[in-house]
């Protein structure tokens, strides 16, 4: 079932790509809400499988896949994937049904959509730190095109800083990945083995530092934030409610995966610092989004500071903050989608008027 939620979005982008004969942009898109509202229903189907109570990993997969390099396909969900897998499939059904009907080249748009969720779907559940970096990075793709080609005016400025960005923050990420495995003598990638590794608290916060980078800007949190302002700027509205409602919480999903998950010891001496950069994040997201006159930048760095609270929650490392910021996780990604869509409704309501008067 949960291959199924990562590979489903990957054959529906197959499907348009490669359909026999022409297809229409009302058509391909007729197909894509049929694949998406598919994938949503598996996905609720996967709610009755899961058992809430439940807090180890369900529902696992596993095949090896590159033994000398210790890569493994291994598949896993809990109450912190779960709720973020849901959402990802819910926004993209949406943003497939508020894209413009007769939009250009609608076959290479709607299959970009879906390998980006498909791509977001697996990192969500990927349990081998290796896979989740491979699918980490393979959103980067779609959307830079996404941004590119279907944006703004600086489209093509915007969609390069993204690129850019989140390229440093994989390479980041990886790193991390990297070190900890050659440190900690692993013979795997594989997630669970490695919370079993201790390691000396230096050598975490040694590796702990490029993680923590590397996510920062994925959330973003001051002062790795600049490129997500004119991403949102330039994006179409669908491609803003993905990118404000899902891209995101990559970042924060990889805090409290992987940063709390692997290193304990090391989150816990730094968190007073995170937690400072958390508030300076929040009080400068806030203090920026009132001083906006694009409708757009508003939403943008008002989401800076919301998902610097993530950040604050996680930094205190309870059990009642990790559950706070899960929940801050799901309700700015359903509030901030539902804000880009009103924005994307008075743009389209003020060009319909300048084009009557």
């Amino acid at each position: 079932m949960l291959s199924a939620l990562v590979w489903m979005p990957f054959l529906g982008a197959a499907l348009i790509t490669f359909y026999p004969g022409k297809l229409e942009a009302i058509g391909t898109r007729k197909i894509a809400l049929v694949v998406a509202s598919s994938v949503l229903v598996l996905n609720l189907i996967l709610g009755f499988e899961f058992n809430p109570t439940n807090p180890d990993m369900q529902l696992s997969e596993y095949l090896p896949w590159i033994n000398w390099l210790g890569l493994s396909y291994h598949l896993g969900i809990d109450g912190l994937s779960f709720p973020l897998i849901f959402i990802n499939s819910l926004l993209t059904l949406i943003a497939i049904y508020s894209s413009s009907e007769s939009i250009h080249r609608p076959r290479f748009y709607y299959a970009l959509l879906f390998i980006l969720s498909g791509g977001v779907a697996g990192a969500f559940l990927a349990q081998d730190l290796l896979l989740f970096f491979l699918f980490y990075e393979l959103e980067i793709v779609p959307l830079y095109f996404l941004i590119a080609i279907w944006g703004g005016e600086r489209r093509g400025y915007a969609a390069m800083k993204f690129l850019l960005y989140t390229a440093i923050s994989g390479f980041l990420v990886l790193i991390s990945f990297l070190g900890l495995v050659w440190l900690s003598g692993a013979q795997s990638f594989d997630y669970e083995p490695l919370r079993s590794h201790t390691l000396p608290v230096d050598t975490q916060l040694l590796l702990l530092a490029p993680l923590l980078v590397g996510l920062a800007i994925k959330i973003p949190i001051f002062p790795f934030h600049t490129w997500l302002p004119d991403a949102h700027v330039e994006a179409s509205t669908p491609i803003s409610v993905i990118l404000a409602g899902v891209l995101l919480k990559l970042g924060t999903y990889g805090l409290l995966r992987f940063g709390i998950g692997l290193f304990l010891d090391a989150w816990v001496v730094l968190a007073p610092s995170m937690a400072t950069l958390a508030a300076i994040s929040a009080l400068y997201g806030a203090s920026c989004a009132i001083a906006q006159r694009d409708m757009k930048k508003v939403v943008a760095y008002s989401s800076i500071a919301h998902m610097a609270y993530i950040l604050l929650a996680a930094a205190a490392t309870t059990r009642l903050s990790i559950t706070a910021a899960i929940f801050q996780m799901v309700s700015h990604g359903l509030i901030s989608a539902m804000l880009f869509l009103l924005v994307g409704v008075v743009y389209k309501k003020r060009e319909v008027a300048m084009s009557i008067s």
